[in-house]
């Protein structure tokens, strides 16, 4: 063989070896770009695909003779229970009857419902004030032995009973000293209405240091005996309906 010649064919191979080389090998982390590695990551997508969800059989049809469970239960709970509306409807009938049956037991024209039902306008709490200032000046009035300035608020028996019982205690040469230390607010306790007149029981209740003497002996404060407390029932008697109802004391019991 010619010696240019093998060294031509040297030159090639050593040539293509090096092209060989340098493209028939790549980095792994080279981005591939051939149709082959093309091919294959679409392959791989394809055969990586997540699965299709299994197509689902619809649920049968309900039958609509039948109710489901839930509709059955609160089907029977809704024929065991009233309505919201109903049971307050009921509620009320209850309580307006028992209301009535308990304005069917008082007596014909007694009860401090009646009142206000025929006099709307009667004041509760002007009257208990005037009632309570009553109280103080009848007791101490009373005491002291002279009715003359609280005359206009008792009634004839009343008055009556009261000077027999300041003759008495003179009479038997007796004072009397009476001390209200505390007096709670009254109380209405019952109403009697006989046309437009009514008589209203009112309840006292008051701690009285109360303590009785010789006419010519001193009050002797030191030994004054212990508060006690006193609980009275007055009954004033006056025209409820009128401006002036001029109310007066016509009866007293121990409560």
């Amino acid at each position: 063989m010619d010696p240019l010649n093998l060294i031509l064919l040297i030159i090639v191979v050593f040539v293509g070896w090096r092209l060989w080389s340098v493209l028939g090998t790549r980095n792994d982390g080279e981005t591939p770009s051939s149709r082959a590695d093309a091919y294959r990551l679409n392959r791989d997508a394809y055969e990586n695909q997540p699965e299709k969800p299994a197509k689902q059989t619809p649920p049968p049809a309900l039958d609509q003779d039948a109710a489901p469970e839930e509709e059955a239960v609160e089907a029977a709970a809704s024929a065991r229970a009233p309505h919201s509306g109903e049971q307050n409807e009921e509620q009320s009938d209850k309580q307006t009857e028992k209301q009535s049956e308990e304005l069917d037991d008082l007596p014909a024209g007694r009860g401090l419902a009646y009142l206000h039902e025929i006099d709307p306008s009667f004041d509760d709490g002007g009257f208990l004030d005037g009632a309570a200032r009553a109280y103080e000046l009848i007791l101490t009035a009373f005491a002291a032995g002279d009715l003359s300035d609280v005359s206009g608020f008792l009634g004839d028996d009343v008055a009556a009973g009261f000077e027999d019982a300041v003759k008495a205690r003179q009479a038997a040469g007796q004072k009397l000293e009476t001390r209200i230390l505390r007096l709670d607010r009254p109380v209405l306790d019952d109403a009697e209405v006989d046309g437009t007149t009514a008589r209203l029981d009112v309840l006292f209740r008051a701690e009285i240091i109360s303590a009785s003497y010789g006419a010519d002996t001193e009050l002797d404060e030191d030994n004054l005996p212990a508060p006690t407390t006193s609980i009275d029932i007055w009954s004033f008697e006056g025209q409820h309906s009128s401006a002036t109802p001029d109310w007066k004391l016509v009866a007293t019991r121990t409560g």
